[in-house]
């Protein structure tokens, strides 16, 4: 596609195309954009009908609206190749050779590298986004980083899986040079290579057990998946990675995960801090805290200098970044996934709850040229928990709130209460989209936090009826479960 120059006035402001949604995400960092005065503008693509699945998640929030800042707004193809010239001239006209692009999920990602190349500021390249998005790919340039020398990251062996086209049941496997080598009762993980959120993970006792998954997961991605990648504007395939399961520190805290989080700017990578996080049954993720307290924080310069060394391999520029590992019980950081975009859910508001700074305003504020400042010093501690009843109800019909608790000892409290009603038996969350109600409140430590969480959830009441008798129970803390 021929490039066609820049046409800008030279006291245009600097524009910034988001691309993609996430639940939590979008309408706050709008209003970061417009803070930081950036000329904002929201890109759709032509099959993306996320606001039927942001509507599934948001509903009925208890906390306010946040009022959304004017913004412009354009639909694109859904091929970056099929952009032409005149729509591409008359964006420069429109939106100046200042035009960043920040994608908001994995699936957009390439997608958005490739339009900020045609645009004017390449983001990353577009084979960098794939590389992240494709579990083995990302795995594999893991493995290489382990590879030299460096005692404190842990190598995890695979082996990528995919369904031939147009025919049933026959697949190709692709193993990492160890993989063969591992015993036959190994304990691996099965999931979907392209799809993060916890969805269709299994664990397997043996490589047998693991390839007799792969066709109930591929089975999986096609009737049930399928549909919601296409509403967001990406096409789920039938792609399975199956890798060891990583050993987890029980000296930690329990289901104990981690997560960091990158600013990067002009080709430099700055650290915002980690998340500890507990996963629950399923895998789904039952808590966040930040900042975390159990994390080893000897292994701290391990753990940035491998994500820099990523950073640097994918040629990332301007970012904000993901980042999810855990600890093993000989003390060693093993990756899980990396994504070139914000962490999902309420992770960033964490993070300023915390710090008093967001990493994409201060991203934002850095490409606006106002200031350069990613210091995220930690001021208070901040926690997400999910809750779940204390004793499932076989039917939901009235939830009742008491809002003194609430309003004292929480800065948000979710409950998403005809997804609750609408739910016979809920008792715990069987995919991120079945997380129903969870509790945000900040304190001086860990122990302070989880007190004010548990007490807002205690004075949460479902009423309803368990096998035709009247009943009720309130919520709890789905860490104690």
């Amino acid at each position: 596609m021929a490039q066609v120059p820049a046409l800008c006035s030279p006291d245009q402001k600097r524009s910034v195309l988001l691309v993609g949604d996430q639940p939590y995400n979008s309408d706050r960092v709008i209003n970061e954009l417009v803070e930081a005065g950036l000329q904002v503008v929201v890109a759709k693509l032509v099959s993306d009908h996320s606001e039927t699945l942001l509507a599934k998640v948001n509903h009925d929030s208890s906390h306010s609206e946040t009022r959304v800042q004017p913004h412009a707004t354009e639909i694109l193809p859904d091929e970056a190749t099929a952009i032409s010239d005149v729509t591409l001239t008359r964006l420069r006209q429109e939106y100046g050779e200042n035009c960043f692009v920040l994608p908001l999920n994995d699936y957009i990602a390439e997608y958005a590298a490739k339009i900020s190349t045609l645009l004017s500021h390449p983001c990353y390249p577009s084979r960098s986004a794939e590389m992240t998005k494709r579990k083995h790919e990302l795995r594999a340039l893991w493995n290489r980083l382990t590879e030299q020398s460096n005692a404190d990251l842990c190598s995890i062996e695979y082996c990528y899986v995919e369904q031939r086209s147009n025919a049933e049941g026959v697949f190709d496997y692709y193993p990492s040079s160890g993989f063969e080598a591992l015993p036959e009762n190994t304990p691996l993980i099965v999931k979907p290579d392209e799809l993060s959120s916890s969805i269709a993970i299994n664990y397997a006792r043996s490589k047998h057990e693991a390839v007799s998954l792969v066709g109930a997961v591929c089975a999986e991605l096609r009737s049930k998946w399928y549909e919601v990648g296409r509403s967001i504007g990406t096409e789920v395939r039938p792609r399975v990675i199956i890798e060891m399961a990583i050993p987890r520190s029980t000296a930690l805290h329990p289901g104990a995960e981690f997560s960091i989080e990158f600013v990067s700017f002009e080709g430099q990578h700055h650290p915002v801090g980690i998340t500890q996080k507990w996963v629950g049954p399923n895998f789904i993720e039952s808590g966040q805290f930040f900042p975390s307290e159990s994390f080893p924080e000897r292994l701290r310069p391990a753990l940035e200098r491998a994500i820099h060394q990523l950073l640097e391999h994918l040629e990332v520029s301007y970012a904000v970044s993901h980042w999810e590992f855990i600890i093993t019980p000989d003390e060693r950081i093993a990756l899980v996934e990396g994504h070139l975009r914000p962490a999902g859910g309420r992770i960033m508001e964490l993070i300023v709850q915390s710090t008093g700074q967001s990493p994409t305003s201060a991203l934002f504020e850095a490409l606006a040229q106002r200031k350069v400042d990613f210091s995220f010093a930690p001021r208070t501690s901040c926690g997400l928990f999910w809750m779940i009843p204390e004793v499932p109800l076989t039917e939901v019909t009235e939830l009742k709130v008491n809002h003194d608790v609430t309003g004292a000892l929480c800065k948000d409290l979710y409950i998403h209460q005809q997804g609750i009603i609408a739910t016979p038996n809920w008792a715990q969350a069987t995919d991120w989209l079945m997380r129903l109600a969870h509790v945000l409140a900040t304190g001086d430590n860990l122990d302070v936090v989880i007190e004010r969480c548990r007490t807002v959830a205690q004075s949460v009441i479902l009423s309803g009826k368990t096998n035709d008798t009247p009943a009720s129970t309130p919520l709890k803390l789905a860490i104690d479960q």
